[in-house]
């Protein structure tokens, strides 16, 4: 923008502000008010230690409470010059004029109200002198000299860093950052490339939380500790503040102008260095609309020099949507990716950092909980990255004494208040967080599974106890981590308790049960259900149900029995999307997006074989059974599907005797559904057996029970809760081979 603009602008500024104060007359006091708000006499009050938002804040103060408005509410009036703004501005021209200069400059104007004497703006610069200024913009012959400009003030530069910049070095020495541990590999190849004539520049791309910034962060503070090579030994690095840089660029140019300023003072020094957290954000930032000129725009001419050293970071989802689409401009950088740190290299990280953390919040961290907050995250918390994940359950640990009366915090935070921060944040129960590599980290003994589902599912022993045992060797830490705790295949006929199984093993383990029917996804396009819409489709990047119903399921529900219901009725291409969840315990939908059920247990049960099964079949067997369920197993299901099963569990048929007992529980049931009500259920032993010789049938197991007890008791009993009287208690027994129901 030329001078003669730039003033010109100020003047319609000037008259638009009078004018939206309502007043008659433009003053000194409406001028000094456009002038402040300048970066050029902004940068200058602050050079003089004043602080302009107060001068500012002042002015405004004066405008609003001392100068009377108009009565005319008319928008379009103009407001009248006063003798004394005129004089103002004559004085600055001719001020231009005996410099050799023929365009007015904010400063000029500035400094001409500086020579007025007895007006309320010279109050409001308090005691600021013509001479002060003049001495700070330039010395006085200088700013005397025909052709000089104030342009080439010698500070002027380093007012521009500080102002659109951070200096990394500068916080590193005020002990503002934390330093960098291990990383070696990755601060080799930025030195290397920064290092380099041309095309020296570095984009760090990488997971979120993975520690990018922290490596541009800490090699400022190995530059301040004299531990770099000696060829970037004396380099500072200037973290770009796109927020500052974009803020208050009202009018075409202004960004522009501004940016140029920040290049050509990076440019002018050998020694500087420019971070760009979050690069792919200019890729549009500052572009006015169609064809506009943005950050990433601006920087190629001075990144294809050579003279602009730059590094960069970025996610790789951000990378390949934005930056690297970018051909002209990735090309000149080079990119270094960053991997999540290993658990022992997070561990170190953790110990040099959190001492700030302790600082901060008055009190200190325990070794084991520094340590157990590293591991815990890394086995339970799979969405996230170190060392990010153990810094954020760290701090919430910390945080959380915040919210207790001051008699109940703890002043040393422990392994019980990390493990309490993991479960929250992953769902998942505290007793199940059991690090079992190391017996330290064991909390208590874990709930018997076995025992707890046998009391609710009868006559399949054998099926719960192999169930059971292959869920210990996962939670004992015997398992691949990189797999779900178990895969189990649940066959066997109709109404033997497939399903109660996986109801009553969530609740013995305080796992969600998760159910999916497979009867649902019987055509081929049902399997979008499940992983999301593909490109091009309806519900595609729609979010919701559009981005999978499984994935979005354990996204919410990580530690979780996902239970498929009956999988032989489903397409085969669902036994498909099914492999690699079974394999290395990920999923992944249409849109890019990620789960993990590494926490989860998946069950299918079928019916495969039921109808073609000539025995029972209790035992389990090997690979050479040759039985009707085994044959229809592998007729149905890839060798590859059923190797990546950890067990296949067989369900036999129920005989009378344990129908017996299936009959009790469901009587058990009803009583419990008809205590909250105060109501008591008592039945005679005849009742058990009439109910289960009329609802035993071999080859349908518990279901018609279940609906026997429906039609016979429960229907009858509900006319009598809702139309009759007030009932405490009821008593069932058998008269004349019926049940009979007598209520009190």
């Amino acid at each position: 923008m030329s001078k003669n603009a730039r003033i010109n602008q100020l003047v319609e500024e000037l008259f638009e502000l009078t004018r939206g104060y309502k007043h008659e007359y433009v003053t000194l006091e409406h001028l000094l008010l456009v002038l402040i708000r300048d970066e050029e006499i902004e940068d200058l009050l602050v050079d003089l230690e004043k602080d302009p938002k107060i001068i500012l804040e002042n002015v405004e103060l004066f405008l609003e409470k001392e100068i009377d408005k108009i009565s005319d509410d008319s928008s379009d009036f103009e407001p009248k010059k006063t003798a004394m703004l005129e004089r103002v501005f004559q004085r600055a021209l001719t001020q231009a004029m005996f410099s050799g200069r023929h365009d007015l400059t904010p400063l000029d104007i500035f400094l001409s109200i500086l020579s007025e004497e007895n007006t309320p703006a010279l109050h409001f610069l308090d005691g600021i002198t013509r001479d002060q200024a003049v001495n700070l913009s330039q010395s006085m012959d200088d700013f005397d000299t025909p052709g000089t400009s104030i342009d080439t003030k010698p500070n002027k530069q380093d007012r521009i860093l500080n102002k659109y910049c951070d200096n990394l070095n500068e916080l590193a020495f005020h002990g503002k950052i934390d330093p960098i541990i291990g990383r070696e590999a990755e601060l080799e190849a930025i030195v290397q490339t920064v290092a380099r004539r041309k095309k020296n520049n570095v984009i760090l791309v990488g997971e979120s939380g993975v520690g990018k910034t922290a490596i541009a962060e800490g090699l400022a503070c190995l530059i301040n500790e004299d531990r770099v090579p000696e060829v970037i030994s004396h380099n500072t690095i200037y973290s770009l503040d796109i927020g500052a840089l974009l803020a208050g660029t009202k009018f075409r140019g202004d960004f522009e102008e501004r940016l140029k300023e920040v290049l050509d003072a990076l440019e002018s020094r050998s020694d500087a260095i420019l971070f760009i957290d979050e690069i792919h954000m200019i890729m549009g930032a500052g572009s006015a609309g169609s064809g506009g000129m943005d950050i990433a725009n601006l920087l190629k001419p001075a990144l294809q020099k050579g003279k602009l050293r730059c590094i960069g970071s970025t996610t790789y989802e951000e990378y390949r949507e934005k930056f690297e689409k970018d051909k002209a401009l990735n090309r000149r950088f080079h990119k270094v990716d960053i991997v999540e740190p290993s658990v022992e290299d997070a561990k170190r990280i953790v110990r040099a950092s959190i001492p700030a953390y302790e600082l901060f919040h008055e009190l200190v961290f325990e070794k084991q909980a520094m340590d157990g907050a590293v591991d815990l995250t890394h086995q339970y918390w799979h969405n996230r990255q170190l060392p990010d994940k153990a810094f954020d359950v760290l701090d919430a640990a910390a945080a959380r004494q915040q919210l207790l009366p001051q008699e109940d915090r703890k002043s040393i935070i422990g392994l019980d208040e990390v493990r309490y921060e993991v479960a929250k944040m992953t769902r998942i129960p505290v007793d199940q967080l059991v690090l079992t590599k190391d017996s330290e980290y064991k909390k208590e003994k874990p709930v018997d599974i076995e025992a707890v589902v046998k009391k609710k599912v009868f006559g399949q022993d054998d099926a719960i106890t192999r169930l059971a045992d292959s869920i210990y060797i996962a939670k004992a830490g015997l398992k691949d981590p990189q797999k779900p705790v178990g895969c189990y295949l649940f066959t066997g006929p109709t109404g033997v308790g497939k399903t109660e199984t996986a109801k009553q093993l969530s609740d013995a383990m305080s796992m969600e049960l998760v159910r999916f029917d497979m009867s649902e996804y019987q055509e081929r396009h049902s399997v979008a259900k499940l992983i999301g819409a593909p490109p091009g489709y309806v519900g595609y990047g729609s979010g919701g149900q559009g981005s999978g119903l499984l994935v979005n399921k354990l996204e919410e529900h990580p530690n979780c029995i996902l239970l498929f219901d009956e999988i032989e009725k489903a397409h085969p291409d669902i036994s498909n999307v099914l492999l690699a969840l079974m394999d290395n315990g990920m999923i992944s939908n249409s849109e890019g997006k990620s789960v993990s059920a590494r926490n989860a247990i998946i069950i299918l049960t079928s019916n495969l074989g039921a109808r073609d099964a000539e025995k029972n079949m209790i035992g389990f067997g090997d690979n050479t059974n040759t039985s009707a369920s085994d044959e229809a197993v592998k007729r149905y299901f890839s060798p590859e599907f059923r190797n990546r099963l950890d067990a296949t569990v067989k369900f036999t048929k129920l005989n009378k005797t344990l129908m017996k007992r299936v009959t009790k529980k469901f009587m058990g049931d009803l009583s419990d559904m008809l205590k909250p009500r105060s109501i008591k259920l008592a039945y005679s032993a005849d009742v058990l057996t009439w109910l289960t010789d009329n609802g035993f049938t071999e080859t349908m197991g518990a279901r018609p029970m279940a609906r026997l007890i429906n039609e016979q008791i429960k229907k009858p009993l509900a006319k009598t809760l809702l139309f009759g009287d007030n009932v405490t208690n009821v008593h069932i027994e058998i008269i004349d081979d019926k049940i009979a129901i007598h209520t009190t």
